[in-house]
């Protein structure tokens, strides 16, 4: 006959089940602040729109837009354990976005601010912009610049239903393991299916964020 071992009892922290959730905002970063974190490679999340932060941001800020897939793509490519500011427009974006990083326990943002590009650099030139164009405008370019480099960063069966000719595969997700393969010493153009990766993906790899250094 089979015996049966009685059941151990759950460790003490399993018992009790996971602590509140602390929703409160983080504490407020200035300028000064914000500047530190970049420097020191912290992740700092403008949850603006990527039309918008294309226009204005930040330097070293990370484009992750609140009104689209964003907690998917936060998820996908941030390193575990990276501390998180977010920069919103309004304190409605940020708590936002923190109910979001809950669901994937990113359960606390050590800062956050709310503003502006101006704001956020203190009226200072640190501030920064993303080129952004159509196909029709890249196929001047390329016309222009031949070793124009042009990077597909879609999922693979959105690659294989097609695709420019002349472009380079390399999933969004692949990215951070593939840096060294993307050239340093060409212009290279970010595409995708609606431009969030894109966006996303250029300014993690402008800063850094990514081992292979700034692109």
């Amino acid at each position: 006959p089979l015996r049966l071992r009685p059941m151990r009892s759950l460790p003490p922290a399993n018992a009790a089940g996971p602590a509140p959730v602390d929703l409160a905002l983080p504490a407020p970063a200035d300028p000064e602040e914000l500047r530190a974190r970049i420097e020191r490679g912290e992740w700092v999340i403008d949850l603006r729109s990527r039309e918008v932060f294309a226009a204005g941001h930040l330097r070293g800020s990370l484009s992750f837009d609140l009104d689209g897939p964003f907690i998917a793509y936060v998820g996908w490519l941030i390193p575990w354990g990276a501390p998180v500011t977010l920069l919103g427009e309004t304190t409605e974006q940020v708590e936002a976005a923190q109910r979001e990083l809950v669901r994937i326990g990113i359960d606390r943002p050590v800062a956050q601010s709310v503003g502006g590009p101006v704001f956020w650099s203190e009226g200072t030139s640190d501030l920064d912009t993303t080129e952004r164009v159509d196909f029709a405008e890249l196929a001047t370019i390329v016309a222009e610049q031949p070793d124009t480099y042009i990077l597909d960063i879609r999922q693979h069966q959105e690659w294989t239903s097609g695709h420019v000719a002349i472009a380079h595969h390399m999933p969004f997700y692949q990215v951070p393991d593939r840096v060294a393969e993307i050239p340093k010493d060409r212009p290279v153009y970010l595409s995708c299916g609606s431009g969030y990766r894109a966006a996303a993906v250029i300014s993690l790899l402008r800063n850094g964020m990514f081992s292979g250094g700034q692109r």
